[in-house]
């Protein structure tokens, strides 16, 4: 998936409604964000837009990313860097490279089409279904990964909810951090269950050496391994089919 940045021409660029663009402004300059770099933004609440972005899907229980987009000079020797909003929960997708409220940072190149030499630029989403707290926490931890960038300190998540970008969020939003770890849950809750609304769990995996379950949406194509087990694949180690009726429902009809 080739990636399409939005044009310096276009920016900044807000697609999103007054309450995000409300706390994008309140936290920007609490976080005392230079104003150059806010001419190098374009932020969005549409998933489809930030994927034709950064050319990856996001993780679909991502409720924040943000991505810093080298410029396009050095864009192939520069990887573009993301980071999301999620967690690694049920979803049939594997977490994509990006940094944010809630994932990890990516290390690989990202195809761009050719354009003019552009600086570089700061690019985010924020999920629309959000609570009122949820919207307010997400738009500071997105901007919190941007300042990190700016500042030449870009970090990983260690532990959603409980590393240094989450003492930093809980200081700058005035929580209380469990409050923020407690919102965080309910928030992948709610949108899980929006997930399993129009994409069921049909399938159940089960490791046969620790009992580990892989709830999955659709099933294996090929043999796959306990990740908690050996990060390698191993072959000691196969997911094995439950024989219960989760997977014995149906599939949909295909679309024509």
């Amino acid at each position: 998936m080739v990636s399409e940045p939005p044009s310096s021409r276009v920016l900044p660029l807000i697609n999103a409604n007054q309450a995000v663009q409300g706390w994008l402004d309140h936290y920007w300059a609490k976080l005392n964000l230079p104003p150059a770099e806010r001419q190098r933004l374009a932020l969005t609440q549409d998933r489809r837009e930030f994927a034709r972005w950064t050319g990856r899907r996001l993780n679909p229980l991502a409720l924040g990313c943000y991505c810093y987009l080298p410029p396009s000079s050095d864009a192939r020797a520069n990887p573009v860097h993301l980071a999301h909003t999620a967690t690694d929960a049920t979803t049939d997708h594997p977490p994509v490279t990006q940094l944010s409220f809630y994932a990890a940072d990516g290390t690989s190149p990202l195809p761009t089409r050719k354009v003019p030499s552009l600086k570089h630029r700061h690019l985010i989403f924020i999920e629309p279904d959000l609570l009122e707290l949820g919207t307010e926490v997400t738009v500071a931890h997105e901007l919190i990964h941007l300042s990190d960038r700016v500042r030449g300190r870009p970090r990983r998540h260690h532990c959603h909810g409980y590393d240094a970008i989450a003492a930093d969020e809980a200081a700058i939003t005035g929580r209380d951090p469990e409050l923020l770890r407690q919102l965080l849950r309910e928030e992948t809750a709610r949108r899980e269950s929006v997930l399993r609304t129009s994409r069921p769990i049909r399938y159940l995996y089960v490791c046969p050496n620790c009992g580990k379950e892989y709830p999955r949406v659709k099933r294996y194509a090929r043999p796959v391994s306990c990740g908690s087990c050996d990060r390698a694949y191993n072959p000691h180690y196969i997911l094995e089919l439950r024989d219960d009726a989760l997977h014995q429902q149906p599939e949909p009809a295909p679309v024509m």
